[in-house]
């Protein structure tokens, strides 16, 4: 836990601000590291998703990208309905 706690300091010294493409609103402070074709978020507490950012002129070797919060879950809880046969 306290190498862990390090990593995060370090990460949040050198992180940016994430902000969300649709809202505008600020999501948090995260270092983003693209590796081997992925991009690997650290640092941040909020649950994220990629989201295409439209593009004036379609290129495919060049595609930007953004970042939205997570919608929050819309389905009941399963735990309540254990009881029942569901199939």
């Amino acid at each position: 836990m306290f190498l862990r706690s390090i990593g995060l300091s370090v990460a949040h010294v050198f992180a940016s601000d994430l902000h969300d493409y649709l809202t505008g609103e600020r999501i948090g402070r995260a270092l983003l590291i693209p590796w081997r074709g992925q991009i690997h978020v650290i640092g941040l507490d909020a649950t994220i998703r990629v989201a295409w950012i439209p593009q004036k002129r379609l290129t495919y070797w060049k595609q930007e990208i953004g970042f939205t919060k997570h919608p929050p879950v819309d389905f009941p809880n399963v735990r309540e309905q254990a009881g029942t046969d569901l199939k």
